[in-house]
């Protein structure tokens, strides 16, 4: 049998069983290994990025220099993708995402990156129709990170927003002052348009900070986050809000997808830790899964061969029902959910597009 290979899965540290995606891919690969219908036996390791430009593009380096280096998952962020994504092109080794949804990944015409996971362009644009024709906003406010995810989606709910003719009252980009945690000026802004929706395109922890205050300031408005607040309810200001916010998911909800229920089952049996934060493991999980089926198809156990599998793959059915890929690498017809989020529950809505 030919020498074991591996694939890597670029993270920001070491602490990979804190990481839901990570799990669901080791998982993926030992279930695939106990059968032995593999050309070779996989294994799986993490990259550090270290949320590091200079230490994610030598990780990444590194990684591709090794001869069993055979595909690469993740990352996870898309502000780290997009650092380490040339390293990967250059090599011509597959790289599939369960959770980087920037634009910016596939429109650069790199044919080796895939995801399984709503372009932000699909998201805004739900996201975007959510507020205006489900919740109703007429004076829309747009809080968003300067990031790589942050600002392009923002971009795309406004545009759509506009389209839907309702022109937001406010869109307030981060400066060196919100990076230094300092939303003095941002709160003024807020409170100055009194707005009935406030959109925020910024993760969970600092989203936390500001809600409250806002809170505090007297702004009522609606809140409405995108899937950076997955695991936690922090949009939620408890005995504070008068209709509890709204959150977006561009995964499936294992919960509730019948496809992914024996997947759960394993899931919940190996990692019962993980089910309070199981967010884009049944994503990862498939990421695994197309992987190793690539190289069951593949003619020869070489990465070119690899990607080759993957250029030409059609559909695949695993946790997420049947997939397939456009050429740019993105997901046809993805699902976006919304919640409603109370007493520390995200409670699915429904698809934003049967809202809609």
């Amino acid at each position: 049998m030919p020498a074991p290979v591996t694939i890597g899965f670029e993270l920001p540290n070491d602490d990979v069983h804190s990481v839901a995606g990570y799990c669901a891919a080791e998982m993926a690969i030992d279930q695939a290994n106990a059968v032995g219908n593999l050309p070779a036996e996989v294994r799986l390791e993490v990259i550090v990025n270290g949320k590091d430009r200079a230490i994610a593009r030598k990780a990444a380096s590194d990684f591709v220099a090794r001869p069993d280096a055979i595909a690469v998952l993740g990352p996870t962020n898309s502000a780290m993708a997009v650092i380490s994504q040339d390293i990967y092109a250059d090599a011509g080794i597959l790289q599939i995402s369960s959770e980087a949804s920037s634009p910016l990944l596939t429109s650069k015409g790199y044919t080796h990156f895939f995801r399984n996971v709503a372009n932000d362009e699909v998201q805004g644009r739900a996201l975007a129709q959510a507020a205006v024709k489900y919740i109703g906003g007429k004076r829309i406010a747009i809080l968003n990170e300067d990031s790589a995810w942050g600002e392009p989606i923002s971009a795309i709910f406004a545009g759509e927003c506009r389209r839907l003719g309702v022109e937001p009252v406010l869109h307030f980009g981060y400066t060196a002052k919100e990076r230094a945690l300092d939303f003095s000026d941002l709160i003024e802004a807020v409170v100055a348009v009194k707005p009935d929706l406030v959109y925020f395109a910024v993760y969970w922890n600092q989203s936390h900070i500001i809600t409250h205050i806002l809170r505090e300031r007297g702004v009522d408005a609606v809140f409405l986050g995108s899937d950076a607040l997955k695991p936690y309810a922090f949009l939620e200001v408890p005995s504070r809000d008068k209709q509890p916010p709204y959150h977006s998911l561009a995964g499936i909800d294992m919960m509730v997808k019948p496809s992914a229920r024996q997947f759960l089952v394993d899931f919940a049996g190996r990692y019962p830790q993980m089910l309070d934060s199981p967010q884009y493991a049944p994503e990862a999980y498939d990421c695994a899964g197309l992987i190793l089926e690539c190289m069951r198809r593949a003619p020869e156990l070489t990465r070119s061969a690899v990607l080759a599998e993957m250029q030409r793959f059609g559909t695949y059915s695993g946790a997420l029902g049947d997939i397939s890929f456009t050429e740019t690498g993105d997901l046809k017809d993805p699902d976006i959910g919304l919640y409603r989020c109370k007493d520390g529950q995200r409670i699915f809505i429904d698809l934003i597009k049967n809202l809609v």
